[in-house]
């Protein structure tokens, strides 16, 4: 009762200290106030307060206030304390206490306690508190000076019996036993508190307290104490202090003058280890260790009062040792053995005090006076027999090593010798190892390596110790007698070691200690060579001892393992395996366990982030695996078996501990595949040896098997699927032990787990029963460990999925995921409880919807099992969420076939919940999937509904509520319809509603219910409340400026701060600072809400409401302003036409500014008018232009929807609204007069005009002539679309497509509705009739083209969607009234109704209006190509003046002009001069070859001109030009034979050359001094060609060592990029019988190209070009012609762009080759990339066994990937090479790149021309059945319909090209290229099919594709070129 009383009153005193309020003087109270009255330093009737007793309550008082005084935060609180302590500690030295039983439990004595915690409580006071701090240094002197002179005055006394007759409280000898045990308490206090006092200070406490401890004192203490241990009195208190004697003795500290000597010691310690910064209070580093730790030459910063204080201490310390030495005789001759251990520890601490001194100040301290001390000391064996003199001994020596490199050199020498002859116990043994350590890191790594062989020679022999060495016998049982000399005065060397003479019979204690030794010298050196210096020799000394020293070399050599190099490592790892084998046999037990704790510690130690964790983890499965490797002879016996097996357990533990020990680290770490197989094979020869989960190995370990089995992966891979061959199948451990006696075992196993599989087990072989029961043991293990996922990963292997072994595994998956809930169902841990389930559950519901239908069959199977036990599992939010999320997945799935139609996406990710699904390419599988999900998933929530309805249904709010706004379709999503759905379910188990009777035709559900909760939800989610709302503007209207009213009403009050926040917001918006959406739609949310509310007019808030969202003008911002304005409108129908109002000022506002679907950036100009690159098709770009032009669009988009809606709403309602709409149309009307040339903005322009038939068919309001004018200009719009040349849609979102259809439908319909109106002539207004037909032939053809666009194979599905109007075409009777009234309207749409309609009455119609009536066109450049055709017609002469101020046509069709077809007629040059100057260099530069071939027609110079002009404004094209002129001055590749047009490229070479100015000059020098260099290599090259390949390859590699990379220089075919190094060994010679051609690698610095479209990127326009490096390489060829490669490359670039142009998702690589001289050019390598002829010398059998090989299984995700890349590049290269009519289509003209993509090179037979002049290669282009195997191997497979959709889109793309693109060949004609012949053009444009509609084109692309398959001369080809070339195909 008195302990508990006692911590109570404790824990008050903390209390009280701690609070603000201090409760400390309820416990002055019982310490009573008015000291001197009870104790304290006066007098009470004149007698001294100390005699005064002390009763129990008040000294347990007084402690716990004492104890609480560093809890202590108030200043005055501290104050009142102190006061009240400061009474009591001056006189405790003479203290009395009353008696009583419980003063025995405050040990040692109560007088030692109470000194104690008074002296720390003020102390503690003093140093917390700076105001106090001086009085609390004054109460200590106190108490030292009335301690000082009381111990002087009982020194003159003499104590004898008497006193122990006559004793009391106040005898001498009473205060003498007080005052020493006082002091004890007082002086061990001070110890800790040194730093209280400062240098000065300290020195004179210590100087006082020595003076105290005079030798007369000391000698009355032991008098005293020898009265009181002798006496036989029987008086209690003589009893007491007999008893405090005992406790003390009994506790090691027996009361003596030794005792005060030793607490005085640890004061000046203190002191000492202060001047060389010690660490602070509480640290439990002692100061030797901390001087220890100091870097050797450490310097400590000394001051003139640490300097005194340095020489006091050390005086003190010579004294100290003096008197000790004196007395050690005596001690040692009759001192009891603690007494002597007490000496030994003052002996302790008088070394420290003097080495801190030394190390403070090693001038002003005699270094040999303490090494001789230390010396001395350790060659007495009594006194280095005691373990704490002895370690500090030893460490101290260590210290002084570091003082000075003599005295580290003697004892690196001599100490040595002293650990092997000096008989230390085991801890000595250890500190004067890593003594000895310590001091080998200050030495030479020679000195070092030289003690190691010396130590390592005493454990190889047994030396006979020399004469000089005498030996003692051990004293009072201590450590062995001395067998050495003076380790500072001897000199000799360490190798002259050998054991004492005592220890020859017996060394092995000394090996141990030797071992120990030489393992701290190794690892306190941290050498690696050190290292494994000691492990080499550790090891070699194992069995030639005795097994205890083997077992310590043993550990020893696990601790230096952790330190060593890998090698050294895998050697120990491997000796641990041969020492633990022959344990093993030998029953070893000791080295047995040795080896166990080695690699133990090995686990512990070694961390996962250094290179040792590997190697160690693969050894010890490597050792696991090769357990057992011999046991598959038929030899094999069954203790083999068992050795095997009891050698896999003792690896197992160690295993465990590793992977525990990094247990996050392992979790995610991504191991190799090396590792993951090592762990598998593990796994399986674990169970060949017997550990299967019912045996009694598996028991025994089952701890370590779980572990291990929680960080195991799958025993199949998770890539197991890309693998064609089953794991089970290849693996040989699987094969181990292979007999039919184990063949029967291991089925009898897993027969005992899976009973039910009883006929599947029967027909299993041997390694497919191992890998079973191996399979059921991991995931049992792991599913106790808290994982049943794991188990799906298995049925990705083929072999799983199906047969005896599929239907096994199915079990196991089951089991496994039935071991798990067993677990939650048991409820004994929490990684079981249902919230980790539910994660589990989550899982397996990914599962459900992974890509292989096996893996979804498994987890629906094991989902349905957790969900059937454990039904709340479902209620948890991780599995419900995981479930709806994937719902919404799959459907986006399923709709991206219609979003982005070949561009299918593998893997999606749940915002919400960290799910993902990896899918496949299927979208058939993916609906099946999605189908089924769906049908489980509501009878599982169904399943739960019923149990607890209100959980699940909270939880389906609660994910409604957290939505995100970010898909095309807003938040539609499959997961929150079907939350939707269920949460309307009324449960089975609802009693009252599941009474109620169903009728007929209705269903009653709880949506109404479950609504209301949500909107409550969303109420008190959303706190908007009036209050909070005014609150709230008050706030944020004060952030702006405004200041809240008084006097006003608060609503008032509200409207006017909104208006100050609206005001802010606006001018934020309008000056384009950034607002986010989260702060527009709060601020705007609230004006609604206001506006709701309002009875009178507030239009500055609803100018605001309408315009910011306008102001910002993005979808997010259009579509919150849309639900504000109609909450508005619905709440407060006065708003309505204010509103309105409001939203068409805006709506005009955004017409003059041309915003939106009227912005400028949404120009869509034809491909031949922009930048044409030879790059890779980039998706990324067309996605990125696609989604630019959706956002531009998307606001008008919204709008229309809503102003439509309203109209329809509010129509027959208010004149006024409809007033509205009518100017708003009016306005918009007149804007989209001249179209839109987008094509995703079809949809919306047609919307506008749908708004407008509307409006007019049901608008009451407007008069007849107004309503006509009104259609006129509805009419005029709608044919503006068909102002521009047809085109297709952009992208491949058919959902796109089929709205526009639509669109289009309704408005043939409503046409038809409003025919009535203006059909018949009025006055002056005629007849709308023939506009409307002509619009409505036009819609037609429109969604004609798009229906074959939407449906390329499929066209007769077009029937289920649209309406038959589409069917309606062009008859040649009808021809000149819809050519009349559209050149009426606009002569643009008569122009482009020849390209819409295949009428030849129809072009010549048009081409006579052109003649008659040139200045209609003007603006039109297409219709100039119609009007000159591609020759100057008889026809034309007038006309010509008009060119003037014609458009400028595209820079191709404006070369053509320089052709002598058009008779150089000066109108028509100056035109094409014009056209070409109003186009960008970057846009002509593409034509450099065309227009060097026009100089051949230059006559009058205009070209001549243009290219110096333009020369001079680029540098590139000038240097392109002077490269193409350079390939075409001569017919011949060897430059014989000049073409006529040299001269005239000669001339104008030099006026180019001529006109650069000093930078260009400087800058031309320097390209082509480089390029000269770098060709110059071929010609270098000419000598070697006969030499090997490796002197031709040294040659080059030579020879561009010497070429020096400029600044600026670039390759010619990169003009773009800048050369910026050469790798110098990337030179490669090509295979040439004549030439020289080679291939190098450049390091080329590009600039990221930028993409801007729409308001929200113009300020992108001003950012810094982002540059990249990339490694290219080219070939270098000599005297081959390029130029037709050039040709060919340019049309396939050409052919890029017209794909772009649509956004077709299709793929060619248009590399670059650049002719630079006649024969000579630069070819760009395909980067990472094979030819299909190098596949077939690899002996790849065809395409789909090398995408097999490379990308794995057709299931495999990387396979699908590769064969949609494949697809999509196959598809666009079959197009290109039936209209450029490519041939010679081996095998080594195809390659294919990483990623999978079919690209063609080598383009010398193209056009008319073909190998030999014979047409071996008939068919359309290359199709082969490999080809098709890769595309799905059947016509109808998914890939293959892709193809071939993707073929005719690519074929229709091209065709209203095909005359820009004759164009670039029709200027080559006269090059001298081969490919051509005179009927080449024709033939070109034939290939097109012009004359057939779009239908038609797309069943003769198909009809080609049909023949291409089929077709006998592609494979006769190929055979052609295997005989005659070895081209394997």
């Amino acid at each position: 009762m008195r302990t508990i009383r006692r911590q109570a009153l404790e824990k008050l005193a903390q209390l009280g200290a701690s609070s603000p309020s201090s409760e400390l003087p309820r416990l002055y109270k019982r310490c009573p106030q008015g000291a001197p009255v009870q104790n304290g330093t006066d007098s009470v009737n004149g007698a001294p307060a100390a005699n005064i007793r002390m009763r129990l309550p008040e000294l347990e008082a007084l402690l716990a206030l004492c104890k609480a005084a560093p809890f202590v935060h108030s200043t005055d609180v501290a104050e009142q304390l102190l006061a009240r302590l400061s009474t009591y500690l001056p006189e405790t030295w003479a203290q009395s206490i009353s008696p009583s039983p419980h003063l025995r439990d405050i040990t040692p004595s109560p007088y030692e306690v109470l000194t104690s915690e008074l002296t720390s409580a003020i102390l503690s006071l003093g140093i917390h508190h700076d105001s106090l701090r001086k009085q609390a240094a004054t109460v200590i002197s106190r108490y030292v000076k009335h301690w000082s002179q009381a111990a002087s005055l009982v020194s003159e006394g003499q104590i004898d019996d008497d006193e122990v007759v006559e004793f009391s409280t106040d005898s001498d000898l009473a205060r003498v036993m007080t005052l020493s045990i006082s002091l004890l308490g007082f002086l061990d206090t001070v110890a800790r508190y040194t730093d209280f006092w400062n240098p000065y200070e300290r020195l004179q406490l210590v100087q006082t307290v020595q003076s105290a401890l005079s030798e007369r004192f000391l000698i009355t203490f032991e008098t005293a104490l020898s009265v009181v241990r002798n006496t036989r009195t029987p008086r209690n208190e003589i009893k007491e202090w007999k008893r405090y004697t005992k406790q003390y003795a009994s506790q090691g500290r027996p009361l003596g003058a030794m005792i005060l000597h030793d607490s005085f010691m640890k004061v000046v310690v203190s002191c000492a280890s202060l001047l060389v910064q010690q660490p602070a209070r509480g640290s439990q580093q002692s100061v030797l260790d901390h001087l220890q730790s100091l870097p050797q030459n450490h310097h400590i910063p000394t001051t003139l009062a640490e300097d005194e204080l340095s020489e006091g201490l050390c005086d003190i310390a010579i004294q100290e040792m003096g008197r000790l030495e004196n007395d050690l005789e005596y001690l040692q001759r009759v001192g009891s053995a603690w007494q002597q251990r007490l000496a030994s520890a003052v002996k302790a601490k008088v070394l420290t005090s003097f080495l801190c001194c030394a190390a403070y100040n090693k001038e002003n301290t005699d270094s040999d006076l303490l090494m001789a001390w230390l010396d001395g000391t350790l060659n007495d064996p009594v006194q280095i027999g005691d373990a704490t003199l002895a370690s500090t001994v030893l460490k101290s020596m260590a210290v002084l090593a570091q003082l000075s490199d003599s005295l580290a050199s003697q004892l690196g020498r001599s100490l040595p010798r002293s650990i092997v002859q000096g008989g230390f116990d085991n801890h000595t043994s250890t500190v004067a190892a890593d003594s000895l350590a310590s001091i080998m890191t200050l030495l030479p790594q020679d000195a070092v390596i030289t003690t190691l062989y010396s130590l390592g020679n005493v454990l190889s022999a047994n030396a006979i110790p020399g004469p000089n060495m005498a030996t003692s016998p051990s004293v009072n049982g201590g450590a062995r007698g001395s067998r050495m000399t003076s380790v500072y005065n001897h000199h000799t060397t360490t190798s002259a070691i050998s054991l004492a003479e005592s220890d020859i019979d017996e060394p092995y204690p000394v090996y141990t200690t030797i071992v120990q030794t030489i393992g701290s010298i190794a690892r306190r050196c941290k050498d690696e060579k050190i290292a494994a210096l000691s492990l080499s020799m550790l090891i070699q000394k194992i069995g030639r001892t005795s097994t205890s020293v083997d077992a310590k070399i043993i550990a020893e050599s696990a601790l230096l393992g952790v330190y060593s190099g890998p090698s050294e490592l895998k050697s120990l790892l491997k000796l641990y395996t041969k020492l633990s084998h022959n344990a093993l046999v030998k029953h070893d037990k000791t080295v047995l366990e040795a080896v166990m704790s080695a690699r133990h510690h090995l686990s512990t130690e070694i961390r996962s982030g250094s290179p040792a964790f590997e190697i160690y983890l693969v050894h010890l499965l490597d050792t696991i695996i090769s357990k057992g490797d011999a046991q598959d002879s038929p030899t094999r016996t069954d203790p083999d078996s068992e050795l095997a097996a009891r050698e896999i357990a003792q690896l197992l533990s160690p295993l465990a501990t590793l992977l525990s020990r990094n247990a996050d680290a392992v979790r995610g770490w991504k191991a190799h595949d090396a590792i993951i197989n090592l762990q598998r094979d593990a796994w399986f020869n674990i169970v060949v040896h017997g550990f299967g989960l019912t045996s009694p190995l598996a028991k025994q370990y089952l701890h370590e098997l779980r572990t291990l089995a929680e960080f195991s992966h799958p025993l199949i891979a998770e890539e197991r699927v890309d693998q064609v061959e089953s794991d089970v199948e290849l693996n040989t451990v699987l094969r181990r032990g292979k007999s039919v006696e184990h063949t029967t075992e291991q089925k009898r196993c897993l027969l005992q787990l899976l009973p039910e599989r009883e006929g599947d087990i029967k027909s299993l072989s041997y390694p497919e029963t191992v890998f079973l029961n191996t399979a059921y043991l991991v995931e049992d293990l792991r599913a106790c460990s808290g994982d049943c996922t794991k188990v799906l990963a298995y049925f990705l292997d083929p072999k799983l999925r199906t047969g005896p072994m599929g239907n096994c595994m199915f079990s196991i998956a089951i089991a496994a995921t039935r071991t798990y809930v067993s677990r939650t169902l048991a409820n004994r841990s929490h990684i079981f409880s249902t919230p980790y389930l539910a994660q589990q559950l989550a899982t397996m519901f990914a599962g459900c919807c992974h890509r292989i239908g096996r893996v979804q069959q498994v987890a629906t199977a094991c989902a349905d099992n957790i969900i059937r036990e454990v039904p709340s599992t479902l209620c948890r939010k991780t599995a419900l969420v995981a479930l709806l999320e994937l719902l919404s997945m799959m459907w986006s799935s399923c709709l991206e076939g219609e979003t982005d139609e070949y561009a299918w996406t593998s893997t999606f990710r749940s915002s919400k919940e960290n799910i993902v699904v990896e899918l496949s390419d299927d979208y058939a599988f993916r609906q099946t999937t999605l189908s089924s999900f769906y049908k489980q998933a509501k009878a599982w929530v169904l399943q739960v509904l019923d149990m607890a309805p209100l959980d699940i249904k909270g939880l389906l709010q609660t994910y409604l509520s957290e939505y995100e706004d970010e898909g095309v379709y807003g938040h539609m999503s499959l997961g929150r319809s079907f939350a939707l759905e269920m949460g309307s379910v009324i449960p089975s188990t609802d009693q009252r509603l599941g009474a109620i009777e169903s009728q007929r035709d209705l269903h009653v559900n709880t949506a109404s219910d479950f609504i209301s909760q949500y909107t409550t939800r969303q109420e008190y989610r959303f706190i908007d409340g009036l209050n909070d709302q005014e609150e709230e503007w008050l706030k944020i209207g004060a952030a702006v400026g405004g200041t809240p009213h008084r006097g006003e009403s608060s609503f008032t009050r509200s409207i006017e701060d909104a208006t100050v926040l609206l005001n802010d917001l606006d001018s934020r918006t309008l000056s384009h600072k950034h607002v986010s959406i989260g702060e527009l739609r709060d601020i705007l949310r609230r004006a609604a809400a206001l506006l709701c509310r309002v009875k009178e007019d507030q239009t500055p808030i609803i100018h605001h409401l309408v315009g910011i969202p306008f102001a910002v003008f993005t979808k997010q911002s259009i579509k919150l302003g849309i639900s504000l304005w109609m909450s508005v409108i619905k709440e407060n129908p006065r708003m309505e036409p204010r509103i309105l109002t409001a939203i068409a000022e805006c709506w005009e506002a955004t017409v003059r500014h041309k915003r939106g679907i009227f912005h400028e950036s949404l120009r869509h100009p034809d491909p031949f008018y922009v930048k044409q690159e030879f790059a890779p098709s980039d998706k990324t770009v067309i996605l990125k232009l696609q989604q630019q032009a959706y956002n531009t669009i998307a606001p008008h988009f919204r709008l229309l929807q809503f102003l439509s809606s309203h109209f329809n709403a509010s129509r027959l309602s208010n004149m006024d609204v409809e007033r509205i709409y009518n100017r708003m149309l009016h306005i918009t009307l007149d804007a989209m007069a001249c179209g839109c040339p987008h094509p995703l903005a079809r949809e919306a322009y047609f919307h506008i005009v749908l708004l407008g038939l509307r409006f007019v068919r049901h608008s009451t309001c407007l008069p007849s002539a107004m309503k006509w004018r009104l259609k006129d200009r509805i009419l005029s719009a709608a044919l503006g679309w068909f102002s521009r040349a047809p085109g297709w849609s952009f992208g491949g979102n058919r959902l796109q497509i089929k709205a526009e259809t639509h669109v289009l439908s309704d408005i043939q319909s409503y046409l038809n509705k409003v025919l009535d109106i203006g059909t018949s002539d009025q006055a002056a207004l005629k007849s709308l009739k023939g506009k409307q037909d002509l619009l409505s032939l036009l819609l037609a053809n429109e969604q004609t083209r798009l229906m074959v666009w939407l449906f390329p194979l499929d066209y007769e599905r077009k029937h289920h969607f649209t309406s038959g109007q589409h069917s309606k075409t062009l008859a040649e009777n009808a021809v000149p009234g819809y050519l009349k009234t559209a050149w009426a309207e606009n002569p643009s749409i008569a122009v482009h109704m020849v390209q819409r309609f295949h009428s030849q009455r129809l072009s010549s119609e048009v081409r006579w209006l052109l003649l008659n009536f040139p200045h209609k066109a003007l603006d039109n450049p297409d219709a100039l190509e119609i009007l000159l055709g591609n020759a100057l017609p008889n026809d034309v002469s007038f006309q010509l003046k008009y060119l003037l101020y014609w458009t400028p046509v595209n820079p191709i069709t404006a070369v053509t002009y320089f052709l002598p077809a058009y008779g150089n007629h000066p109108f028509i040059i100056q035109y094409a001069m014009r056209a070409l100057e109003s186009h960008s260099v970057d846009v002509t530069f593409f034509y450099v070859p065309q227009i060097v071939q026009t100089l051949r027609y230059d006559v009058l110079g205009y070209v001549e001109r243009y290219i110096v002009e333009t020369g001079e404004f680029s540098q590139l094209f000038a240097h392109q030009i002077i490269w193409n002129m350079k390939a075409n001055a001569y017919k011949d590749e060897d430059s014989q034979v000049p073409d006529d047009v040299k001269p005239t490229l000669d001339k104008v070479m030099d006026s180019l050359i001529s006109s650069f100015s000093g930078k260009d000059r400087e800058f031309y020098e320097r390209e082509f001094s480089f390029f000269n260099e770098v060709t110059s290599i071929s010609g270098k090259l000419r000598p070697f060609i006969k030499s090997p390949k490796p002197e031709k390859k040294q040659k080059i590699e030579e020879e561009l060592r010497k070429i020096k990379v400029e600044v600026g220089v670039y390759l010619p075919s990169n003009p773009d990029g800048e050369v910026i190094g050469i790798d110098r060994k990337s030179g490669k010679p090509l295979q040439s019988h004549a030439k020289a051609p080679y291939m190098a690698t450049f390091r080329i610095k590009k600039t990221k190209p930028t993409i801007t479209l729409g308001e929200e990127d113009e300020e992108q326009n001003h950012k810094e070009p982002e540059t990249y490096e990339v490694w290219q390489s080219a070939i270098f060829k000599v005297g081959d012609d390029c130029r037709q490669d050039v040709l060919a490359l340019q049309m396939i670039a050409a052919f890029r762009g017209i794909f772009n142009d649509v956004g077709l998702d299709v793929y060619v690589y248009p590399y670059r080759v650049t002719a630079t001289a006649p024969g000579c050019g630069v070819i760009d390598v395909l980067p990472n990339s094979i030819s299909r002829d190098m596949l077939g010398r690899e002996a790849v059998n065809g395409l789909h066994d090398y995408f097999v090989s490379k990308y794995g299984g057709e299931e495999s995700i990387r396979y699908q990937e590769a064969r949609s890349n494949f697809v999509k590049s196959m598809a666009s290269y079959s197009v290109i090479s039936y209209l450029l009519q490519f041939k010679d289509r081996h095998n080594g003209n195809i390659m294919i790149d990483d990623a999978g993509h079919i690209l063609h090179i080598d383009f010398g037979f193209c056009f008319d021309i073909a190998p030999g002049g014979i047409k071996f290669e008939r068919a359309p282009f290359k199709l082969t059945a490999e080809m098709v195997a890769v595309m799905g191997g059947a016509t109808t497979s998914q890939p293959y319909r892709w193809f071939e959709e993707l073929c005719i889109k690519s074929f229709l793309a091209s065709r209203q090209h095909c005359e820009h693109l004759a164009h670039i060949v029709m200027v080559m004609l006269d090059s001298g290229l081969p490919c051509f012949k005179p009927e080449t053009i024709q033939h070109f444009k034939e290939r097109f099919v012009l004359e057939k509609t779009e239908r038609e084109a797309a069943d003769f692309m198909r009809e080609l594709i049909r023949k291409s398959l089929g077709s006998y001369s592609t494979k006769q080809y190929d055979q052609f070129q295997l005989l005659t070339n070895g081209i394997p195909y």
